[in-house]
């Protein structure tokens, strides 16, 4: 399957890179925050960098941005309106998630 971030009308998509324990660690700090604030499970999407590579490539927003550390885009109306890295900065997964949260909700 591969994703079509142009087709996602709302959404945080995670980019996995599953041999990256970062990666890892922080999708389920993002899992648990999006649980705890009540965020819809189907607006959670994660893609595997390594699977679908088409993805990460083709978009400019994330040109050299993707380094495996567990990047996370909001997406609104098929484009992406803001990126950030959580696994890379543990101490910071708190305020990452929110500024998510944030986008995610504007």
């Amino acid at each position: 399957m591969t994703t079509n971030i142009a087709l996602v009308q709302r959404g945080i998509v995670f980019l996995m890179a599953e041999w990256s324990g970062q990666a890892k660690w922080a999708y389920k700090q993002l899992k648990d925050f999006w649980e705890l604030h009540n965020g819809t499970p189907e607006h959670l999407i994660c893609v595997d960098i390594d699977r679908e590579q088409n993805v990460v490539c083709a978009l400019p927003e994330l040109a050299g941005k993707i380094h495996g550390y567990g990047e996370a885009a909001v997406v609104r109306d098929g484009k992406i309106v803001f990126v950030t890295t959580l696994g890379k900065d543990k101490s910071q997964i708190q305020n990452r998630c929110e500024e998510l949260l944030k986008f995610y909700r504007a």
